[in-house]
Order: C-alpha cells, then structure tokens, then sequence
C-alpha cells in the first residue's frame, strides 16, 4: 500500500469517527403521515437554485423536488440551505431530503446515504474564441508557460491543472465574477471547472466564449438523505427513476441550462 493510500484510509478512519450525533430521520412512514416533504435547496447556484421575482426560491433542484413531492402525493416544503449547511441540516433533522449539486464523495457518502444520480456534473475549459495568449483547441494546449489560467479557490478544476497543466501561469480569485471578468478584461485566457456552474455566468459578460467539447471528468450528483434512512431513499430512486424514464429530468434541465446534460444519466432500474 502506497503512502497515500495510507494517508488516505487514515483520512476517511478519521472522517467516520468524527461524525457528530445524529438527530434520528423521518423515517419514509412518517413523512407519509405527516404528507409533509422538506427539501433543502441552495439558492445561490443558479440555475440549479435561485430566487425568483417574487423573492422564492425555485430552479432546477425546486422544479425537481416539487415533482418529487407530488408522486409521493405529499406537499413540499423548500428550507433554505447553504454549501456548508446541506449535510448539518439532514444530520439535525431539520430537512427530509437535501439538492444543491451535492456531488457524490466517498468523504460524503461516510456521512449521508445518495439516492441514485439526478444529474451529473462535466468538468470542462472555458475559452475565449480569440485573443488568448496562444490558440487553446484542446485541453493540452494548457499546459504551455504563456498561458494564464484563472480559477476559483478550492474548485474542481484545481487539482486537474497541477495535474496536467503544470506549465501555466494559475491566478486564484475568491469567486466566479471576479474570473470571469478577468478572462473577460484579457488578463486571463481560460479556466478549468464544471460546466454547470459557468454557463450561466459567463453570459453575464460580453465576450465570445468557446467550452472545448472534451470533458476532462464527470462527476455524479445524487439526492442526500439522513445516514440510514433506506425507507425513504428507496421510495426516491424508484421516483428518480421514472423521472428519468419519463424525460422529466431532461426537459427540466433543458428548462433552465438551455441545453442537454453534457454528461446524460444512463439511467438503470436496478439499484
């Protein structure tokens, strides 16, 4: 075993052995009883979550949850929630389900059950058409000292740079306007991070942008719910999977990303 793999099974013995108490889930009868679902839902990764204009939240992740909540002939309740307070909420009890491109983890999947994928999530180059330090056609045209990339901190897209990108110049902002105006302003030339959460900003920018067609990694986003809660989450990914099926999940992407999945979920009855 290699030191890493050590360091790692080290990481994940401790992660298991720090879990904090755990307020006991609603078991699947007990929403059934109450007809209530609680949902939680981070409306600040649009299009996924969002405030409307009559201050609701809605979105994606809200037109899934609502879907989920009429086949299970309950009503929805949408809590707010935060990045750091998805898994804290469901661990508290205080939501019955948590969305919010909550990507499956092995670190995560110590602490919370997932349903079967909802969507998935392509890790992509974002571009200018033109005016880049050199031409950048293909993800290894990256790894060249002329080229600047920028990146927010702690992304994704990180880790596949010094990967294989190790050549560029890397600048590292606090957060996606501040990237994408830099790549707009032409102090940068491309960044490296899921598609689902530039495609909306960049159109904030007037700038011809180009998203090279390879996709670097997928990654697979699920429904959490409470450690343990099997009767729940097997009730969940029999509705996902005919929500699948049905074209549901497709249509309300297409809704709001405007285009298909990068990645399609090639949905499977057997889970």
């Amino acid at each position: 075993m290699s030191a890493f793999d050590r360091r790692h099974l080290f990481a994940l013995a401790a992660a298991a052995t720090a879990l904090p108490a755990l307020a006991e889930a609603r078991p699947l009868a007990e929403v059934l009883s109450s007809r209530r679902l609680r949902a939680g839902i981070n409306p600040t990764l649009p299009p996924m979550g969002l405030f409307n204009e009559r201050n609701q939240i809605d979105g994606f992740d809200a037109d899934i949850a609502r879907e989920i909540a009429r086949r299970m002939n309950v009503e929805l309740e949408i809590v707010q929630v935060g990045s750091p307070d998805r898994i804290p909420f469901l661990q508290a009890d205080r939501i019955d389900i948590v969305l919010g491109s909550i990507t499956r983890t092995v670190e995560r999947a110590l602490v919370i059950d997932y349903t079967v994928p909802l969507h998935t999530q392509s890790m992509v180059v974002l571009t200018k058409a033109t005016g880049t330090a050199v031409p950048i056609n293909t993800p290894a045209d990256l790894n060249n000292r002329a080229v600047r990339l920028v990146q927010v901190r702690g992304t994704v897209g990180i880790p596949w740079i010094q990967a294989n990108a190790a050549q560029a110049q890397v600048t590292l902002l606090d957060n996606y306007p501040d990237c994408f105006r830099a790549l707009a302003q032409g102090r940068a030339d491309a960044m490296v991070d899921v598609a689902e959460s530039v495609v909306i900003p960049m159109r904030n920018f007037p700038v011809q942008w180009k998203i090279l067609d390879q996709v670097l990694a997928s990654f697979w986003v699920g429904i959490g719910v409470q450690k343990g809660n099997s009767s729940l989450r097997d009730v969940l990914n029999v509705v996902l999977f005919e929500m699948h099926r049905s074209g549901f999940v497709n249509t309300t992407w297409e809704k709001y990303f405007g285009t298909p999945m990068t990645t399609p979920i090639p949905f499977n009855p057997m889970f």
